[in-house]
């Protein structure tokens, strides 16, 4: 194998493009508008921190479902399960990722290392034993989204409001449903009655439906409660606009699902989100909304 081609198979095992979920720990700075040099850098700190740490587990996970990513429709052509890299390879990148990762937790604050290393306990404990329970894994993946945002809180000492947190758990165990509703909607195609490695099975789509959809607007209900809080009404001179966030949340999450239950999204509807113009326009409104409850 060429050194072009180790390079780019051992860049997709990484799997980079997920990084941009980690963008989480920076919302603790930005949500408290102490947005300043050290904060920032902090945060970026935060954000490499959980980056190398993502692809540590990535590629455990790859190494522990090898064998069935090579029967999956899209999984089999990742580097691993379509062997253009080998288990040895991937156990060097690891040793590799964890002495740079450990580079960056020099002289950390205690609180986001303990955090760091229960992320990693958490994650590795959803790789071989949660994800075969149903509903379950949903509540781990939340969790671990949400763990993203205390980082970023705790490496900068900014405290995040309990309805922040809460907000988080309800989206993203409604994103990690409609992902579910989508290896449902995969395995259909494949003629399968379950998910391969999951512990769902076809006639469960119906309950995973209205758990995202449920959880979603629980999210959204949350998100009101949110603005209407002390907090958040000190922080902005216009609070009442902010309202206008949860009309076009309301609107992403609804067509996101939609999307998804017609079978158009393949994987990751985070990862389908970086690609979709109109999730790109959701985020410039809701920016722009944010910053007239600021300067109006």
């Amino acid at each position: 194998m060429s050194n072009t081609s180790l390079f780019s198979n051992t860049l997709r095992i990484l799997r980079p493009y997920q990084w941009v979920k980690n963008i989480l720990v920076f919302i603790p700075m930005l949500m408290s508008h102490k947005l300043n040099y050290e904060n920032f850098f902090l945060s970026l700190k935060a954000f490499i921190i959980f980056s190398l740490v993502a692809s540590i587990i990535y590629i455990i996970n790859d190494i522990s479902d090898v064998k069935s990513d090579q029967k999956h429709p899209y999984k089999k052509y990742r580097p691993l399960a379509a062997g253009l890299i080998s288990i040895r390879e991937c156990k060097t990148l690891i040793i590799l990722l964890i002495i740079f990762c450990s580079l960056f937790l020099f002289n950390i604050n205690l609180n986001f290392l303990l955090l760091i290393i229960s992320y990693f306990v958490i994650s590795n404990l959803y790789t071989f034993i949660f994800k075969k329970f149903i509903f379950i894994d949903l509540l781990i993946l939340g969790i671990l989204y949400t763990l993203r945002i205390v980082g970023g809180g705790l490496i900068t000492d900014i405290s995040v409001s309990i309805w922040l947190l809460s907000f988080s758990i309800f989206f993203f165990i409604s994103l990690a449903s409609v992902k579910r509703q989508i290896e449902l909607i995969n395995a259909k195609k494949l003629m399968n009655k379950k998910i391969s490695g999951r512990g769902y099975v076809a006639n469960d789509k119906k309950t995973i439906n209205l758990i995202s959809v449920s959880t979603s607007y629980i999210s959204i209900l949350v998100l009101i409660l949110y603005i209407n809080s002390p907090q958040v009404l000190k922080l902005y001179s216009s609070p009442s606009i902010l309202w206008g966030i949860c009309i076009i949340m309301f609107f992403w999450i609804s067509r996101i699902i939609n999307v998804a239950k017609k079978g158009k999204i393949k994987d990751d509807p985070i990862v389908y989100a970086i690609n979709d113009k109109i999730s790109y326009l959701c985020l410039v409104l809701i920016l722009c909304i944010i910053w007239l409850g600021i300067t109006i």
